[in-house]
């Protein structure tokens, strides 16, 4: 069962979207789909006092024999309230360092990755580039949905969200860094970042992104002092962008990889909310890039999933079966609480194995049990179909424009923490990966994280990311004639009669 806290909301409040009150006031909730009262999970326990269900209150909402109420679609009114509202933080899937001996710290900087559901911090040592100690924690921008377009979506609805997830933001980034320097102001740090996030860090709004042309404010390097955000930090760099929906995350997983280096093609896809691949032909092969982004949305990191969960203690992120019944891993070693996307992609694998899911995504017992209390429903399947077959779309259409077959990929590097933690495996049978030779495919962790730490110790490397941005050739995805197609053929999973 989760943790409890009480919250009072005062009459002060009145008029503020109840999750959108607890988000300003440190108090974030899961909203994965973006306040439409679909998924469920800002649920909070009314104590005493009354919401309304308009924002003039006019309407009082009623609790449901729980006594529960949505947080996404009431408001408060002039009566004091007193909530229940469950704890459940988490670090998120990113590999964890350990804790460096004391160290000067006017010799160190920051490398930052900001991900729609996972941030992640090192401190490096600008001398040498040892990476002294990383950490991280999920987004607290949570309560206003789950991917970049239900963020945008809230600025573009109310001005006012941007300062509040700014806001947010800038201050899980403050106890992060406290938690690597104790505090002490470090001269640099470098920022990589989807763009969404990149604007919403920088205070800048993001709604030229929430519809077509999908124009960002900017895509080019930014530099800001520390004191602008009010962090303990000298010079602020964020990395440069390639378009709208390819971010200097990516651009920073390329530096980290070396992928201009490389003779033979190679495909670095970072499967995040936003899936951002990129292509490089190989010097061998014109030595051009392609890259492209697809919505996979945030199946795959617990999101849109009935019992799913980001990188939490507890969370399943491994599933076998041991001939008799499924054994699971947890985050931890902790007591089961929902599944993250490696989990899922585990047990859905699983289950095509077993048959109890066919190829077009029936599931024969639905909803499955896969831990005590814990189920996977044929909703979770579609949600996860939906995923899958997005990247793997995009993977092939970005294939076909280079004019590289996925057999011909000397390497194909999946980044993030769900790359790092997902079963190759485990992927190829459900589909998410081509069928490629196994040891082509490599998990690289944090790739952004990574790259943001290397520009960090060298910032000349940034002008090569900003050329390299400059000359990659953006595959736009929804101009493809046959991306609708391969997005139809891969909701299918792979399958082989016994």
């Amino acid at each position: 069962m989760s943790q409890m806290i009480q919250i009072t909301v005062p009459g002060s409040a009145t008029g503020k979207r109840l999750s959108a009150y607890l988000a300003e006031a440190g108090y974030p909730l899961h909203a994965d789909c973006g306040g439409r009262g679909k998924c469920g999970k800002c649920r909070v326990t009314l104590v005493s006092g009354s919401f309304a269900v308009d924002p003039d209150g006019v309407t009082m909402a009623v609790p449901d024999s729980n006594g529960q109420l949505l947080a996404c679609r009431v408001w408060c009114s002039d009566r004091e309230a007193i909530i229940l509202l469950p704890v459940s933080e988490g670090e998120g899937l990113t590999v964890q360092a350990e804790e460096a001996p004391s160290t000067d710290l006017s010799t160190c900087g920051i490398a930052l990755d900001i991900g729609t559901t996972t941030l992640a911090a090192a401190l490096v040592n600008l001398e040498n580039g040892t990476v002294l100690r990383t950490i991280s924690r999920l987004n607290p921008q949570k309560s206003f949905g789950a991917d970049v377009m239900s963020r945008i979506g809230a600025v573009m609805e109310n001005p006012e969200n941007l300062r509040i997830m700014q806001n947010l933001l800038l201050e899980a980034v403050r106890l992060m860094l406290r938690e690597l320097t104790g505090g002490a102001p470090v001269p640099s740090m470098t920022v990589a970042g989807n763009p969404t996030m990149l604007h919403l860090f920088c205070g800048v709004s993001p709604a030229g992104m929430g519809a077509y042309p999908f124009t960002p404010a900017f895509t080019d390097t930014q530099r800001l002092a520390g004191s602008e955000l009010n962090l303990p930090v000298d010079h602020v760099t964020l990395l440069p962008s390639i378009s709208a929906f390819i971010g200097g995350d990516i651009t920073a997983g390329m530096l980290s990889l070396g992928i201009t280096d490389h003779d033979e093609p190679v495909l670095l896809v970072d499967m995040g909310t936003n899936g951002e691949m990129i292509l490089f032909t190989g010097k061998k092969h014109g030595a051009k890039l392609y890259g492209t982004s697809t919505a996979a949305g945030p199946a795959l990191e617990g999101a849109g999933i009935s019992t799913g969960v980001g990188g939490i203690k507890g969370a399943v992120c491994g599933v076998k079966f041991n001939g008799f019944s499924l054994e699971v891993e947890t985050i931890d070693h902790a007591p089961p609480v929902g599944i993250c996307g490696s989990g899922l992609i585990d047990l859905i694998a699983l289950l095509l194995g077993q048959g109890i899911l066919d190829e077009t995504g029936y599931l024969e017992e639905d909803p499955f049990p896969y831990a005590k209390d814990l189920t996977l429903t044929g909703g979770d399947i579609r949600a996860f179909q939906l995923a899958k077959s997005a990247l793997r779309a995009g993977m092939e259409v970005l294939c076909e424009t280079a004019g590289v077959s996925p057999r011909e990929l000397s390497h194909i590097c999946i980044a993030g923490g769900l790359g790092y933690y997902m079963n190759v495996h485990s992927a190829v049978t459900v589909g998410l990966l081509p069928d490629c030779p196994r040891q082509n495919m490599t998990a690289i962790g944090n790739s952004a994280l990574q790259g943001a730490a290397k520009a960090l110790c060298d910032p000349s490397l940034i002008s090569q990311i900003a050329r390299d941005a400059a000359t990659c050739e953006t595959v736009e995805l929804n101009l493809s004639p046959s991306f609708s197609d391969k997005f139809m053929e891969y909701m299918m999973f792979p399958w082989e009669e016994a």
